[in-house]
């Protein structure tokens, strides 16, 4: 039904509506789908926020909650620098072009990251620019202290 050169020539909306079918469909032949719509190398979500439950939502959780991942987040919050900053790459490398301010999903990160550091305990200390990352800015935390 579908091939790489006819979703290149369908427009955004198109690509759009096709990849929520699929989202909503789910299985091999949606997943081939969305394969194939992000082997485009076009955009095929309109800019819009990332959901909770949205697969872009779910890969970021992944990536953050893997325990290396939580580990290299607590190593940069002891370093004074943002726990993001360690993880920033890791969710470009899992997304691609589905990482980035277009979708908020450097937002999505950073809430996400901070989620993280609050459950470990940890309070929000300010903010720094990062080096070497999507995002471009993001919060510090440090271990919160016993009362």
């Amino acid at each position: 039904m579908y091939t790489i050169e006819r979703l290149k020539a369908k427009t955004l909306e198109e690509r759009d509506q096709i990849y929520k079918n699929c989202l909503k469909k789910g299985g091999p032949e949606a997943e081939a789908i969305i394969d194939m719509l992000k082997a485009t190398g076009l955009p095929y979500q309109k800019d819009q926020s990332l959901a909770h439950g949205d697969p872009t939502y779910r890969a970021m959780e992944v990536v953050i909650n893997n325990p290396e991942n939580v580990n290299r987040m607590l190593d940069a919050a002891a370093k004074g620098r943002p726990p993001l900053e360690a993880v920033d790459p890791l969710i470009k490398a899992k997304l691609g072009k589905d990482y980035g301010s277009h979708n908020d999903g450097t937002v999505t990160a950073g809430y996400l990251v901070g989620q993280k550091m609050y459950a470990l305990d940890f309070e929000k200390t300010g903010a720094l620019p990062l080096v070497g990352c999507v995002a471009k800015t993001a919060a510090t935390f440090r271990k919160r202290k016993a009362s």
